[in-house]
């Protein structure tokens, strides 16, 4: 019988096994007859070690079977492949829509400071900060889903995984832009405002 290391990853998280069934989107159930020892399915496993930002290799204490062995060493290496290839789409995503947002904004907020000359100023930059809400919030909606619904058929041995929990300590930049990319618009809409405030005095 192979032997698993769910139980012990798992509880290094201080995770229960419910919260576990709930990243992994299978039932407790299963978890529980993983921990108990029971075989289960490459996909099942596959699942679980995205939910634990883990190769599927490393669940197993022991391998009882030398053919399930290579099977399962080929999955990780597979799967960590897929995961790079993830990451750097995503990043290199996330960086174009940013320039893409950037640029539609700065030619606005060119065209609200001609305007505003006549108008309440005010308003004109509160029209400018809706428009932006508005970018990030679709933005947001095809990074998060449309753009992981993509990448989870491409890429099918990552499929659900988290490249990042928030509460973790960030290994680079990138990892943490990747996340929080869209701060990067409201402090740039504050810079905006300063300097044309500054400048109107």
């Amino acid at each position: 019988m192979n032997k698993y290391r769910v139980a012990e990853l798992r509880k290094k998280r201080g995770w229960t096994q419910e919260v576990l069934a709930e990243k992994a989107n299978i039932t407790v159930r299963t978890i529980q007859r993983i921990e108990n020892g029971t075989d289960v399915s490459l996909d099942t496993l596959a699942s679980i070690s995205n939910a634990l930002l883990v190769p599927v290799s490393e669940l197993f204490e022991r391998i009882d079977e030398e053919a399930k062995e290579v099977e399962i060493m080929d999955m990780s290496k597979e799967q960590l492949i897929q995961l790079k290839y993830r990451q750097t789409i995503t990043i290199s995503i996330t960086l174009l829509v940013i320039a893409a947002i950037l640029l539609v904004m700065s030619i606005l907020g060119v065209e609200i400071n001609e305007l505003a000359s006549g108008y309440n100023t005010t308003l004109s930059w509160l029209v400018w900060v809706s428009l932006l809400l508005l970018l990030i919030g679709l933005a947001n909606y095809y990074l998060g889903v449309k753009l992981n619904e993509t990448l989870d058929q491409k890429y099918p041995l990552t499929k659900g995984i988290k490249l990042k929990e928030k509460k973790e300590r960030f290994e680079n930049f990138w990892q943490f832009f990747s996340i929080y990319w869209w701060m990067i618009f409201p402090i740039f809409g504050f810079i905006t405002w300063f300097i044309s405030f500054f400048n109107n005095l």
